[in-house]
């Protein structure tokens, strides 16, 4: 088990790359690539997102489970609702931002869609 000075010391580190992270996130939502040289970028951009992804999961830190559960204030923040066809009212339906946690220590909560 972590030692509070090392949990700590996580979360810290964590908390400054969600900025990176999120900035990764949106680019490959919000980008296609459309020629190989663009192919080639975008492989580079994932190696080292998943090279930052793997870090923290070496340090145990997590992200939290989102679309399909159960909305939980702990570990949620939600920012609007929706109705919903496919999921039943207080149940997640999109993820906004990803949330992280170390343990059971949230870094951040994620921002979720919930349905009404």
């Amino acid at each position: 088990m972590y030692k509070n000075e090392d949990k700590l010391a996580s979360v810290d580190v964590a908390r400054a790359m969600l900025d990176v992270l999120d900035n990764y996130d949106r680019a490959f939502k919000n980008i296609v690539a459309e020629t190989p040289e663009q192919e080639e970028i975008e492989a580079s951009y994932k190696k080292t997102y998943e090279m930052i992804k793997n870090a923290f999961f070496n340090l145990g830190i997590t992200e939290i489970e989102t679309v399909g559960k159960e909305f939980d204030y702990a570990v949620h923040n939600a920012v609007m609702t929706s109705p919903s066809d496919e999921y039943e009212e207080g149940i997640v339906i999109q993820e906004l931002q990803k949330g992280y946690a170390l343990g059971d220590e949230v870094i951040r909560a994620a921002y979720v869609v919930v349905a009404c």
